[in-house]
């Protein structure tokens, strides 16, 4: 699925950056791509143990997958990604993008909050000994 899903568009999104730099229409279908590609992987993380819970029919499964993903880049008029991204997430992006960037900001404080907590510059200053002092301190 790397290799299909991954490899082959990760090259095509750079050969059309770099074959027209000045023109973002050349790298917009592959950028609806990445896109798709991302809500898929979401999705995915989400339902594939509901989906493919036996382990018997995993090649079956794989082979839709790849198939999925070859219609998503498939450089026709019926691409998958086209479809998915204008009839599908668009909509839903302009109806909740509000909310959506709400919570992303959420997420990112919060991811930032953790980062910053585990990578303390002060080695000395531990969240264990505040607790510790703070307790002292009553």
């Amino acid at each position: 699925r790397t290799l299909v899903g991954v490899a082959y568009p990760a090259f095509a999104s750079l050969k059309a950056v770099l074959s027209c730099p000045d023109s973002p229409e050349c790298s917009v279908a592959w950028l609806r791509y990445w896109v798709v590609l991302g809500v898929f992987s979401v999705v995915e993380l989400l339902l594939d143990p509901l989906v493919n819970p036996l382990t018997y029919s995993f090649p079956t499964y794989l082979v839709l997958k790849c198939l999925f993903l070859v219609w998503c880049m498939a450089p026709v008029e019926w691409n998958g990604s086209d479809i998915i991204f204008n009839q599908v997430l668009l909509p839903i992006f302009k109806e909740h993008h509000e909310q959506i960037e709400e919570q992303a900001e959420k997420a990112k404080l919060s991811f930032k909050d953790k980062f910053e907590i585990f990578f303390k510059k002060d080695k000395n200053e531990k969240p264990e000994k505040l607790e510790k002092s703070d307790k002292n301190d009553k």
